[in-house]
């Protein structure tokens, strides 16, 4: 059971800040940091040369190299934000966990997260400390025992379902919850008083200004 809130309602840009700069880039998570947000949400594909690269549409990319995609930033760029910033790395499909936990084990305040749940048990066979989410997009029965089950420690819904009972349930096995993607000022105001710990949204400077204002 979660015995105290987070010092504040965080504010995570969602795959940085993509209205001002291209997303999934280093320029939109600076961009999201430099507005003031917590941190910030980012997609995660291997490439068929094992290279990590930060990228979210479809799976053609990864039948690709490093060298046909040399434009894609690399996983391994995200160290310069060890330490400045919570980043949820949502890994786009299993498979390559191995190679993800070596490259992220060091960094801290890194969340690992996947719409494909076998995700989190495959990386705690390479290592026990790195925090865990689970991202879904309806409604789960029984979702806090669900992730629980998982070992997750963070829940991040579809913001449309989610609801003061869902996130009293995640509460009490200590999983916080940040849905994703509210970008509205109806919609964060919503979410807060329905007891969430955050949102990850498009638009992280207009959040964190709703939040200083509110």
């Amino acid at each position: 059971m979660i015995s105290s809130k987070l010092p504040q309602f965080l504010i995570f840009g969602h795959r940085g800040s993509p209205k001002r700069f291209p997303e999934n880039t280093i320029a939109s998570f600076e961009e999201a940091l430099r507005a003031g947000a917590d941190g910030f949400e980012t997609d995660l594909r291997v490439l068929s040369d094992r290279v990590p690269v930060l990228f979210h549409d479809d799976d053609v990319v990864e039948s690709q190299s490093s060298e046909q995609c040399p434009s894609l930033p690399r996983v391994s760029e995200l160290a310069r934000f060890a330490g400045r910033a919570t980043m949820i790395l949502e890994v786009k499909r299993c498979g390559w966990e191995e190679l993800l936990v070596e490259v992220v084990r060091d960094w801290p305040d890194v969340i690992l997260a996947s719409f494909d749940h076998e995700l989190l048990p495959a990386v705690r066979r390479y290592d026990a400390s790195i925090p865990l989410g689970i991202t879904i997009h309806g409604s789960i029965v029984n979702v806090a025992s669900y992730a629980a089950g998982l070992g997750a420690t963070w829940c991040f819904p579809n913001c449309r379902f989610v609801d003061a009972a869902m996130v009293a349930s995640l509460h009490e096995r200590g999983i916080r919850v940040v849905p994703w993607t509210a970008n509205h000022p109806h919609e964060w105001e919503r979410l807060r008083e329905a007891g969430c710990d955050g949102v990850i949204t498009d638009f992280p400077a207009e959040a964190v200004a709703w939040r200083g204002n509110t």
